[in-house]
């Protein structure tokens, strides 16, 4: 159980990062991978250029860099659609699993795995963000751009976090994953404003379509572990995906999830349908030549993604929504990531004016 670890073929140190403690403790932690230095990213990016599969082979190696931006940022949603307020901390970019649907490869200019080691900025950057914000409550995770959890066997992130955010109860801190390494996390006293969460799929699309990822059984595995410590959890089925027989196949993974997780331990559930960007189908043609996930019935939004018709978007939701009624009594707070007002009053019955009041709605403390 859990023998998931993800270790790159090579670590890669920007010269200027050698002198962080952050760097000394992944060379410490990756078990005596091979290391370079070198002056820039871009002297890495040059040699992958030759590869048949730069985003693929990006996954292979593990870039230590400082964080030249801001780390803490507005999740930028999508034009036109209702969001909810999340902030997000760039720490890490990119993921070593392989998801066909993953928006990464579209999104990022660079494709390596990156973890940024400057980390006493990043605590002097959130006691001022936090700092403006005494009186809101706040959700915050690090899940947008990289998996939370999947390097943290190397980079031990989340003892971090959850230290840093034990003393700052305004703020809720959510890490998300696709992964099961939480042993850091068990091994940490619980604390109310942090929630573990999972990107589940039904069995079959977690199998074809998102590789290198533990089957759907052992994160749910994980989540029990994680709430029976103490810790809330949060699921997000995104993207969810249609194909013949996809009532049966999400049912049975909503029940399982619902049969072994107390609902009272369970702060939220995200629905999101697939959508992607006509660059992205481009990307996903080449390198998942045998996906049958983006031949179906879309039509462009209002975002210029392409969306299932409105219709099977309706009927998608209103079946999961359903089935998580059935098996989780009602109770837990259901909220659509990207999706437009009329989707949230024809199907929840309920229609946010926007983001604050889907923020409001998610908030354990009003």
């Amino acid at each position: 159980m859990f023998n998931y670890k993800y270790f790159p073929r090579k670590i890669y140190i920007e010269k200027r990062c050698l002198d962080y403690s952050f760097t000394r403790r992944i060379v410490k932690n990756a078990n005596q991978i091979p290391v370079e230095i070198i002056s820039n990213s871009q002297e890495l990016l040059q040699n992958l250029q030759d590869s048949k599969d730069i985003i693929g082979e990006g996954k292979k190696y593990l870039l230590i860099a400082k964080q030249e931006g801001r780390f803490v940022k507005s999740c930028p949603c999508t034009p036109g659609y209702i969001g909810c307020n999340y902030y997000i901390i760039n720490l890490i970019l990119n993921c070593p699993i392989d998801c066909s649907y993953c928006i990464l490869q579209d999104y990022l200019s660079n494709p390596v795995i990156t973890v940024f080691a400057n980390l006493k900025d990043l605590w002097m950057e959130l006691d001022i963000f936090l700092s403006k914000r005494r009186q809101k409550y706040l959700r915050i995770g690090t899940g947008e751009l990289g998996d939370s959890l999947v390097l943290d066997h190397i980079t031990e992130n989340s003892k971090d976090l959850i230290t840093f955010f034990r003393k700052k109860r305004k703020a809720f801190l959510e890490l998300k994953t696709k992964s099961v390494e939480i042993k850091n996390i068990l091994n940490l006293e619980p604390v109310e404003n942090i929630v573990i969460s999972w990107s589940l799929n039904s069995f079959k699309i977690a199998k074809e379509e998102e590789n290198a990822a533990p089957p759907v059984e052992e994160r749910i595995k994980a989540a029990k572990l994680i709430s029976e410590k103490g810790f809330q959890v949060g699921f997000h089925f995104d993207p969810l995906i249609r194909y013949p027989g996809w009532e049966k196949d999400y049912a049975e993974v909503i029940k399982m999830v619902l049969k072994t997780i107390k609902s009272t331990r369970i702060s939220w559930i995200s629905l999101g349908s697939l959508r992607f960007p006509s660059s992205l189908k481009t990307i996903i043609k080449n390198r998942f030549p045998r996906t049958k996930i983006i031949y179906d019935e879309f039509i462009k939004g209002k975002d210029g993604k392409f969306r299932y018709f409105k219709p099977l978007r309706l009927e998608l939701y209103q079946k999961i929504i359903d089935l998580i009624k059935t098996w989780g009594g009602g109770e837990i707070p259901l909220y659509f990531c990207m999706e437009s007002e009329e989707i949230w009053g024809k199907v929840v019955d309920w229609k946010p004016r926007g983001k604050k009041d889907v923020e409001n709605f998610l908030s354990p403390w009003d």
